[in-house]
């Protein structure tokens, strides 16, 4: 877009949904000041948000989900369910809200990011990070319209033989945006498989221990929070936490070990997809999976090109189906790809490539 159009472009406008004067004020300044964003209102209640919603008509909602009254997850139940938009989650850090949290963002919450609390979380750092979320939320705004965009074509690289009727040693899954569901999905329709599972899902220290155990409740595996060192069994997944380390995977003397390494941001991100999935190009090659589903921004892009050409299957979230066709679209344009799956098929397209097909869910 040019800056011509961009700057005569309609706002993307943005209710408030918060009990406290002061975060209202705060969150309007904020979103005010960013470019292409402008606070239409503001509502201190459940009730008030649904109101709102229905008289406005904003193009975002952030929402705190500690209100009077009705809690914040049963108004984004029913905007999600009777008036589909996107939901930016405006949460405490870590703790009890955690939980809270991670169930927003299964019911379908777009993001969430952490209030200040004038220490750890600064007012700097909260500013910074509404204002990319909102960006993720604006464009998720197409998955909400219905729109479906055509994929352009994927380039052929040099691979490796590909494996040939062999059982998967292990399945590695990355995501960022829409990807609590999403994950979710995919590891409950690959459970009957036992296949070992490792997953990198962007999100920051003190809700990764709370979302991989929803995910064991989900599904029946044994899903835990990634430790230095852990042996990685059939059953069992894995997810990295979140934090300064990247997780990496090797395989050692039979056995998949998991390594947590301190680094920098790869792909703009720690932990990294690209740093997982290169791992697991380098000690896994042909007998390894790769599943990209959605997300902002290209990180794990390169990483799934690299097992393709190691000889691994990899498959990618459908654009219709993500609610950020960041990721996904990243890794098919440079050809990482080697199947393109709505994400209701995922688990059906695995069981297939290694000879046996999980129970999908028929809800």
């Amino acid at each position: 877009m040019s800056m011509l159009n961009a700057s005569a472009a309609k706002p993307v406008s943005v209710l408030v949904v918060d009990d406290s004067l002061l975060m209202q004020k705060l969150m309007t300044q904020i979103i005010d000041a960013a470019p292409g964003f402008k606070v239409i209102g503001v509502a201190g209640s459940a009730e008030e948000g649904w109101d709102a919603i229905q008289a406005l008509r904003p193009d975002i909602v952030t929402l705190d989900l500690e209100l009077p009254g009705r809690h914040g997850l049963k108004l984004l139940a029913r905007v999600l369910k009777q008036d589909p938009l996107p939901v930016l989650i405006v949460s405490a850090f870590g703790g009890p809200g955690a939980d809270n949290t991670i169930q927003a963002l299964e019911l379908g919450a777009i993001d969430f990011i952490e209030k200040p609390d004038g220490t750890t979380h600064t007012l700097e750092g909260f500013m910074k990070h509404l204002v990319g979320a909102l960006g993720r939320a604006s464009a998720s705004r197409r998955m909400f319209a219905g729109s479906r965009e055509s994929a352009p074509a994927r380039p052929a690289i040099a691979r490796e033989p590909a494996r040939a009727g062999g059982r998967a040693n292990l399945i590695a899954i990355g995501a960022s945006t829409g990807g609590v569901p999403a994950v979710q999905v995919v590891m409950r329709d690959l459970a009957r498989l036992g296949v070992p599972i490792a997953v990198v899902q962007h999100m920051p220290p003190g809700y990764t221990a709370k979302f991989a155990a929803r995910l064991a409740t989900a599904t029946g595996l044994d899903v835990r929070e990634a430790a230095d060192g852990e042996r990685l069994r059939p059953g069992m997944a894995v997810v990295a936490p979140g934090g300064p380390r990247h997780l990496e995977l090797e395989e050692r003397r039979g056995e998949f070990v998991c390594h947590l390494r301190e680094g920098p941001l790869v792909s703009g991100h720690s932990p990294s997809v690209d740093v997982m999935f290169h791992s697991v190009a380098r000690g896994f090659g042909a007998q390894a999976i790769g599943i990209l589903l959605t997300g902002m921004g290209r990180d794990g892009a390169d990483g799934l090109l690299a097992m393709r050409k190691a000889g691994a299957e990899t498959l990618i979230q459908s654009g219709e189906t993500c609610v950020v066709n960041g990721m996904p679209k990243a890794a098919f344009e440079i050809g990482a790809a080697d199947r393109v799956v709505a994400l209701n098929q995922i688990g059906a397209a695995v069981g297939d490539l290694i000879g046996e097909r999980p129970h999908l869910r028929t809800a």
